[in-house]
């Protein structure tokens, strides 16, 4: 017989489909089991990781931007504007960083969520964690560091019809993690070097901020490399679990205009399937 998820060829006397793993016999979906959508809020989420990448890139590049001014200020006689300058330009950089960030940490934790909870309606998925963790377990110190882990590897098992995490997972947490307290450790590390730095007077005053600028292009560039790594990652992982779901959620759907919230009847035959679509 062929399976009701991934359209294979399945002998009966299986136990389960061997390709996606799903009971013998049960519908792509559990009937009245609400879906969500995964695709377009997957895509802003991508959107946003690469905007977050970007500008932690142009973060690092305004070093030795801000180097060269520094060094301009050496033998200008308003020397102090340079400076301003190059604090003026590593603010605005920072601060589009951080709002790319915030976008795109909201948009994945709502992705993550709904993915979870399309998991529900999944004949074959046993997530061990509750939907509830797809969110908290961003949310919660310490538990920040293990748990988003565990979760997208579920999703990313029962979505992709693997039996081992998929090796994308592990590339985008470990240079995420390594990216996150490497990137850190160096902030803290060049702000008190930044602090430690004298007021601007002398020639060789001006020239210590610049030697501190082209010190902290350096330090940023592997955290900076972890980054586009994570992001690069993250963006395939997203594209890949995005069109699973959603090309499943299809085929559990009977044709014909379905509106949010709708209840859609089971198919004839002895597999049944069908679900029930939200926002």
């Amino acid at each position: 017989m062929r399976c009701h998820t991934c359209d294979t060829d399945t002998d009966v006397r299986a136990m389960e489909c061997q390709t996606c793993h799903t009971p013998v016999g049960s519908p792509a979906l559990r009937p009245g089991v609400r879906v969500r959508p995964v695709r377009g809020v997957g895509r802003a989420a991508a959107v946003a990781v690469a905007a977050t990448v970007l500008f932690l890139l142009s973060t690092v590049a305004v070093q030795p931007v801000n180097a060269l001014l520094a060094a301009r200020a050496v033998d200008s006689a308003d020397g102090e504007a340079f400076l301003l300058s190059a604090g003026l330009l590593e603010l605005v950089a920072a601060l589009l960083y951080q709002v790319a960030m915030l976008a795109a940490v909201v948009l994945v934790i709502i992705w993550t969520w709904r993915a979870r909870k399309n998991l529900d309606a999944f004949p074959g998925a046993a997530p061990p964690l509750s939907a509830g963790w797809a969110i908290a377990g961003w949310l919660v110190p310490f538990v920040n560091v293990v748990l988003p882990h565990r979760v997208v590897a579920n999703i990313a098992r029962d979505s992709l019809w693997r039996l081992g995490t998929p090796w994308l997972v592990h590339l985008w947490w470990g240079a995420w993690l390594v990216f996150l307290f490497g990137e850190r450790t160096i902030a803290r590390s060049t702000a008190r070097e930044f602090d430690a730095l004298p007021y601007p007077q002398t020639s060789a005053d001006f020239q210590a901020y610049a030697d501190h600028y082209a010190s902290a292009a350096g330090a940023y560039l592997v955290p900076a490399l972890f980054c586009v790594v994570a992001g690069a990652s993250l963006i395939v992982l997203i594209h890949r679990v995005s069109a699973a779901q959603t090309a499943r959620i299809a085929r559990g759907m009977p044709t014909g205009p379905i509106l949010p919230g709708m209840t859609v009847a089971a198919p004839a035959g002895p597999a049944g399937a069908g679900g029930t679509i939200g926002a």
